[in-house]
C-alpha cells in the first residue's frame, strides 16, 4: 500500500474546488512530497537545498532507477525531479515510461527531468507521454521556482482524473478528459492528448484516430503523429501507420517508439528481417529497455540468427535480472541459444547463475530442471535428462499459477525434444484453451512446433482448442441472447473452472450476470461471483477494452441499485 498523506492543492482551475488556505498561498511547497533522482550525492544535497530555499519540507533521494521505482511504489508523490543521465545506460525517460506503465505516479504528479544535454530535448520532448518538463544545467533557483510553479499548475488541472487511473478506470478517465476538453480548459490539448494515450492503452484504435487526426488539423504535433501511427496499426492499416513512423523518424531518430511500432509492422506483413533490422537500430540507441532486447532476441532467434539472439538474450537477462522484469525464462531462453550454438560451456554457467539466483525459489528451481535436462541432453546424459524433465513434469502441478507462459513453452519444447509428447500436448492445450485469442502467443506456439518438427500436428492441436473452447463460450453467449441467464452462466461457470484464466470466459460471464440483474433482480451469489471475476481481470488485464466497458456499465449498476459495496 502506498503511503501518504493527502497533499494539498493550489487553487483550482475549474469552479467548485475549495479555495487554499493563507499559509498554502503563502508556501505552496510545505506539503508537496518530493523525490530527487540523481546518481550524484552531491546534486542530490544541492537540489535538496534549493527545494528547501523556497518551501519544500518533505524530500526523498534515490541514486538509481531501481531505487526510485521502488520509492515511487512506495510513497505518493506530488513531484519528482529526475536527472536525465541516471548512469550504465538509464535515463529519466526510461524512468518516466516505467513508471507510468506501472501506474506507480498519478496523472497530477510533476515529472521534471534535469539535463546537461542539449540533445536530451529532442528525445524528451517528442515521446508521446512526454515529462512535464526539462531543465538545463547549470540553472538558477529561481529558473527552477518559475518552472516548477508553471507545470505545477498545469498537473494541478489533472487532479480531476487521478482517481479514476490509479483505480484503473480508464473509461471514467477517458469522460473526464472529455468534460475537459468540451469545457475549452486552458490545457485542452493536454487533455486530448491524455485521453489518447488512454484509448491506445486499452484498444479503442477507432477513438484513438479520431482524436488524433483532429489534433493534427490544428497542430502537427510529433505526439499526435505517434498516436495516429499506433492507432493505424491497431486497425491494421500498416502502410499508413508505416509512413508516419518513418516521418516521424526523419524529424527526430531518437524517438524510439516509432521503432517499436515499425517492427511491430514489419512483423504483422510476415518480415522477420525487417524487424530484427529496425530493433537493433533502436537498442543500438537506447540498449537499456528491457522489452526491447528481449523482443530483438525473440525476432533474431526466429530468423536463425543465433548470434545476434546470444547478444540480445544477454542485454535481456542483465538488465532484467535485479528488476521487476525478473523471470527466470530469461536464463531458459538463453541457455537453449547458446546450446543451439554448441556452447555448452556458456550453457552450464547460465544454469549455475539460474540456480544461484532463484534458490529456495520453487518456480525457479522447476525451470533450471528444465534447463539441465536440455543440457544434460546434449552432453549424451539422457537418462539423466530424462528423470530431469520428468521430474520437472511432477513438480508442475504443484506450481498452478507461478509458472509462466514463456516458462511453460520452453518446457513443453523440451518434451516434445525428448519424446514426451503426450506432456507436452497437454500443457500447449492448457496454455491454447486460457488464451485462445492470444494471436502473439498462438504465434509462438507456432513457431516451436516448426522448431521441434511437429508444425502439421501442432497447428491442429492449436486449432482444435480454439475452436472447442469457441464453441463453448458461443453456446453460453447464446443463451444468454435469448434470456435464459441461469443457463448462460452454469456454462460460463462450467468453462471457467476448466479455464481459469481465460479472460473472454470471464468477461462474458461478468456480462450475462450484468443482464440478469438488470432483467431479473438483484441475485447475491452471481452478484459475488461477477465481483471476484472483475477483480481478478483487473488484476491480470487492466487494459483490456472489454474489462473496461464492464468495470464502468458495473460500478454504474451497483451506484444506479444503491449497493455501493460492490463497487470493484
Amino acid at each position: 500500500m502506498r503511503s501518504s498523506s493527502p497533499s494539498t492543492s493550489f487553487q483550482t482551475l475549474t469552479s467548485g474546488r475549495a479555495a487554499p488556505s493563507g499559509a498554502e498561498e503563502a508556501n505552496p511547497y510545505r506539503n508537496k512530497l518530493f523525490l530527487v533522482v540523481d546518481s550524484v550525492p552531491e546534486m542530490q544535497r544541492a537540489l535538496a537545498m534549493t527545494l528547501s530555499s523556497f518551501g519544500a519540507e518533505r524530500v526523498e533521494y534515490a541514486g538509481r532507477a531501481s531505487d526510485a521505482l521502488a520509492k515511487l511504489g512506495h510513497y505518493d508523490f506530488d513531484v519528482v525531479l529526475c536527472d536525465y543521465d541516471l548512469g550504465k545506460g538509464y535515463d529519466g525517460l526510461y524512468l518516466f515510461e516505467e513508471a507510468r506503465a506501472r501506474n506507480l505516479i498519478k496523472q497530477s504528479c510533476v515529472f521534471m527531468v534535469v539535463t546537461g544535454e542539449r540533445r536530451a530535448q529532442r528525445v524528451i520532448s517528442a515521446a508521446e507521454l512526454a515529462p512535464d518538463d526539462y531543465l538545463l544545467k547549470p540553472f538558477t533557483g529561481e529558473e527552477l521556482r518559475v518552472r516548477l510553479e508553471r507545470a505545477l499548475r498545469r498537473r494541478e488541472a489533472f487532479r480531476v482524473v487521478d482517481d479514476a487511473i490509479m483505480r484503473f478506470e480508464y473509461m471514467e478517465a477517458i469522460a473526464g478528459c472529455e468534460r475537459e476538453t468540451a469545457a475549452r480548459s486552458e490545457f485542452s490539448l493536454d487533455f486530448m492528448r491524455l485521453k489518447g494515450s488512454l484509448c491506445l492503452k486499452i484498444g479503442d484504435w477507432e477513438r484513438a484516430r479520431t482524436l488524433y487526426m483532429s489534433v493534427l488539423q490544428l497542430k502537427p504535433v510529433t505526439w499526435a503523429k505517434l498516436g495516429l501511427g499506433k492507432a493505424l496499426t491497431g486497425l491494421k492499416q500498416y502502410d499508413e501507420a508505416r509512413l508516419l513512423f518513418e516521418e516521424v523518424l526523419r524529424d527526430n531518430d531518437r524517438v524510439m517508439e516509432a521503432y517499436d511500432w515499425l517492427a511491430k509492422i514489419a512483423l504483422a506483413n510476415h518480415d522477420g528481417e525487417a524487424a530484427q533490422g529496425v530493433l537493433a537500430t533502436a537498442t543500438r540507441l537506447s540498449p537499456v529497455v528491457v522489452r526491447r532486447q528481449k523482443q530483438l532476441s525473440e525476432v533474431a532467434l526466429a530468423n536463425g540468427d543465433l548470434e545476434a539472439a546470444e547478444t540480445a538474450c544477454t542485454a535481456t537477462l542483465e538488465l532484467a535480472r535485479y528488476s521487476w522484469h525478473r523471470d527466470p525464462a530469461l536464463y531458459a531462453t538463453l541457455a537453449r541459444v547458446q546450446l543451439a550454438r554448441g556452447d555448452k560451456a556458456g550453457a552450464a554457467r547460465t544454469l549455475g547463475t539460474l540456480r544461484r539466483d532463484y534458490k529456495y525459489d520453487k518456480a525457479g528451481e522447476w525451470m533450471a530442471d528444465v534447463v539441465d535436462s536440455q543440457l544434460q541432453r546434449a552432453q549424451g546424459n539422457k537418462r539423466r535428462a530424462e528423470q530431469l524433465i520428468a521430474q520437472a513434469g511432477d513438480s508442475l502441478p504443484k506450481l498452478e499459477g507461478e509458472v509462466g507462459s514463456d516458462a511453460l513453452l520452453e518446457y513443453a519444447r523440451t518434451c516434445y525434444q525428448q519424446g514426451r509428447a503426450e506432456a507436452a500436448d497437454a500443457v500447449v492445450k492448457k496454455l491454447v484453451r486460457n488464451h485462445h485469442d492470444d494471436e502473439a502467443l498462438l504465434g509462438r506456439l507456432g513457431g516451436m512446433f516448426d522448431e521441434v518438427g511437429r508444425a502439421e500436428a501442432g497447428r491442429e492441436l492449436i486449432a482444435s482448442n480454439v475452436e472447442s473452447v469457441v464453441g463453448l463460450n458461443n453456446a453460453a453467449v447464446r443463451a444468454a441472447h435469448g434470456g435464459h441467464f441461469d443457463e448462460a452462466i452454469a456454462l460460463f461457470a462450467r468453462a471457467h473452472a476448466d479455464l481459469p484464466d481465460n479472460l473472454q470466459v470471464m468477461l462474458n460471464m461478468c456480462n450475462a450476470i450484468m443482464a440478469q440483474l438488470v432483467r431479473q433482480g438483484w441475485h447475491e451469489s452471481h452478484a459475488r461471483n461477477a465481483h471476484a471475476l472483475l477483480q481478478k481481470v483487473r488484476g491480470l488485464a487492466p487494459d483490456n477494452g472489454k474489462f473496461q466497458k464492464l468495470l464502468q456499465g458495473w460500478n454504474a449498476l451497483m451506484a444506479q441499485q444503491g449497493r455501493r459495496e460492490w463497487v470493484v
